[in-house]
């Protein structure tokens, strides 16, 4: 079986070089290897920077969740304490009248 080699002669003004197919097949294969990694670091990039806003996101409907939860919470207890408040006006109140009232009969 014979082999074939093939010889590419590059003519740049200094003098001509000559390749082998070896030494053009491992320049094609660095080139490649460059511009797949080149490539990758580009996709894979796109794709964490989405997965991470993703992931912000998620965590940001978490944070406002737990956080209308706690309103929730705070307007029910808010609530409950005005009518407290309002309680002790009118109990306040009836004790202020009650209080005058007895002032009014020691007087007498």
């Amino acid at each position: 079986m014979k082999t074939l080699h093939v010889k590419i002669v590059i003519d740049d003004n200094l003098g001509s070089k000559t390749r082998t197919n070896s030494e053009v097949n491992m320049i094609e294969q660095i080139i490649m290897t460059v511009v797949t990694t080149l490539v990758g670091y580009f996709v894979g990039r796109r794709k964490s920077n989405a997965e991470t806003d993703n992931q912000v996101l998620r965590n940001l409907e978490l944070s406002i969740g737990l956080y209308k939860n706690i309103i929730d919470d705070l307007k029910h207890e808010i609530h409950e304490l005005n009518i407290k408040v309002q309680d002790l006006q009118k109990k306040v109140e009836e004790l202020m009248a009650e209080n005058k009232q007895l002032k009014n009969t020691k007087s007498i």
